[in-house]
This record gives structure tokens, C-alpha cells and sequence, in this order.
């Protein structure tokens, strides 16, 4: 994320001086952002932008691209639609997490500070009262709670990504980025995957690439790798098209929107899921707060 933002401030700033009228090789000592002071002195001594700016692959091929014709401008409008959607979507998504991530954290907190400071502290005093100091066995039980879902972490949500059906529309997602991003820059798609595949292979783009090269319009070569289902293809127009940049738009943001509607789903259910969590948790713990008490009055539980 950070990159992401030092990306779109080197975007902003040179997006305003062209639009002030100055030239490529005027700018190169007004740059005040991160990047582009660090970027300054190399490109000073007459490198390109796209040896210099450490992009995503798919963004420094379309640079290279756009320098090879005089496009710099076009990319950096490009660019910039580009970050600002990427950091809006992203932004958007952790505003919809921050609730059960604090949710989650606190509950683990309150485990933590009651296993390492109150606990022993009051099994101290139970014991100066001649009460039972309560069994070992909780405290690790306890600490077992908080461990053994840090460690399933990864397991679970790989396995929630491919129930709920996300991580075939975040592949989905990146494939449609990085066939609008082509389209809009001008690029043949097919000499851009002879480049992108060798250093990034994906089955899918491949599959692509190979009915490319026989000679197909970039619909049916879609079609053939069946990359998108037949609802899809239909606003992409099959074999191509006037209205397939609208389609991949209309694509981008049907998916990004079905994306958020699913993330949603989720959320409905896992935050009365972490408070029973954590009312549970609280529970164990006056439960086991409260046991050595019992003790000293008689009563057994």
C-alpha cells in the first residue's frame, strides 16, 4: 500500500506539469515527490522511465510501450485512473474488515492480559486464603484458544477464498485488469502476453496467448480458453468488437461489485460470529476467575 500511494503521487505530479505545458525533460528537477527525487538523478543521466520506475509487470511493459511511441502522457493518465481505482477498491475493502479485525484483536487481548497478569495474581491471593489455586489445565486450555486459530489462519481462509467462490473472482479481477489496461494503452494483446507470460505464467493468460497466435480475434480466443463464462463473453462480443472496452468495463465493475456483495455475505456472519467468540471467551474467563472462590465457601462446580 505504501508503494501504491508513492506511485500515485509521482502520477499526480507529473500529470499537473504536463497539463502546465511542460515538456518530459523540463520536469525532471521540479519532481519533489519520494520517488521522484529518487528516480532524479538517473533519469538525469538519460535513462527511460520504464529502466528507472519499479512498477507492477504488466504497468512497466505498458510504460515501455508507451515510450517506444511518444505516449508517455497517455500512460500516465492511464496510470492514474489505474491507482486511484486500485487504492479506492482496496481502501473500501479494509473499511468493511476493521470491525471484526478489532473484534478479533481485542478478544485475543483480553485472553493474553488475563493468562500472564491476573491469573497468577489471583491465584496467589487464593492460595494466602487457604482456597485451591485453579488447575494448570485451564491456563493452557486458554492459551490454546488463542494459538490454535493464529496457526489455522492461512488453512481456513485459503479454504473460505475457494468455498465462498472469491478466489476465482480476484483471478478473474486481475485478468480483466490487465486486458483493459492493454486495450486502453493500444497495445495487441498477443505481442504484450509474448512478453508478460515468460517472466509471469499463468495457466489461463496462456491458454489465451496460444489461440492468439493461431490467428483469432481476441473474443473467440477468450472464448476457446474459456476464461469467462458465455453471460460474460456476450458483453465482450465474441470475435471482438465495438463495444468490447465497454464490455471489459462493464466486466470490471460487475465483478468488483459482486467481489464487495460477497465480502459482505461474509461479514454478516462472521461478526455475530466473533462476539459469540468472544462472549464465550469472557465467559471461560469469569468462569475461571470466580471457581477458586467457590472453594473457600464449600461449594464444588
Amino acid at each position: 500500500m505504501p508503494e501504491l500511494k508513492q506511485n500515485l503521487e509521482l502520477l499526480e505530479e507529473l500529470d499537473a506539469f504536463l497539463r502546465c505545458g511542460y515538456q518530459p525533460g523540463e520536469i525532471l528537477e521540479l519532481l519533489a515527490s519520494e520517488l521522484g527525487c529518487r528516480y532524479r538523478q538517473r533519469l538525469q543521466r538519460g535513462q527511460a522511465w520504464s529502466a528507472v520506475w519499479e512498477l507492477e509487470p504488466e504497468m512497466a511493459l505498458i510504460l515501455r510501450t508507451a515510450e517506444l511511441n511518444g505516449r508517455l502522457r497517455d500512460f500516465i493518465a492511464l496510470a492514474l485512473e489505474y491507482y486511484k481505482n486500485k487504492i479506492s477498491f482496496q481502501k473500501a475493502l479494509r473499511q468493511k474488515a476493521a470491525y471484526p479485525v478489532l473484534t478479533l484483536v481485542f478478544t485475543l487481548l483480553l485472553l493474553l492480559g488475563f493468562i500472564f497478569f491476573l491469573l497468577p495474581m489471583f491465584n496467589g491471593l487464593t492460595a494466602e486464603l487457604g482456597g485451591r489455586q485453579s488447575p494448570r489445565f485451564w491456563q493452557w486450555l486458554i492459551i490454546g484458544l488463542v494459538v490454535a486459530p493464529g496457526c489455522a489462519v492461512r488453512p481456513l481462509s485459503g479454504l473460505l477464498l475457494e468455498r465462498t467462490g472469491l478466489k476465482r473472482l480476484q483471478n478473474t479481477l486481475q485478468q480483466l485488469n490487465l486486458l483493459l489496461l492493454t486495450d486502453r494503452a493500444g497495445i495487441p494483446l498477443a505481442n504484450f502476453l509474448a512478453e508478460y507470460l515468460p517472466a509471469n505464467p499463468q495457466p489461463e493468460l496462456a491458454r489465451i496467448y496460444f489461440y492468439l497466435n493461431k490467428g483469432l480475434p481476441v473474443g473467440e480466443a477468450l472464448a476457446r480458453a474459456e476464461v469467462f463464462s458465455r453471460a460474460e463473453l456476450k458483453l465482450l462480443t465474441v470475435g471482438g468488437g465495438a463495444n468490447y472496452s465497454r464490455g471489459l468495463e462493464y466486466l470490471q465493475n460487475a465483478c468488483r461489485q459482486n467481489y464487495q456483495r460477497k465480502i459482505d455475505g461474509i461479514l454478516f456472519w462472521l461478526e455475530p460470529g466473533l462476539l459469540l467468540f468472544a462472549g464465550g471467551v469472557i465467559a471461560l474467563i469469569s468462569w475461571s476467575f470466580f471457581r477458586p472462590l467457590f472453594s473457600l465457601s464449600g461449594l464444588e462446580f
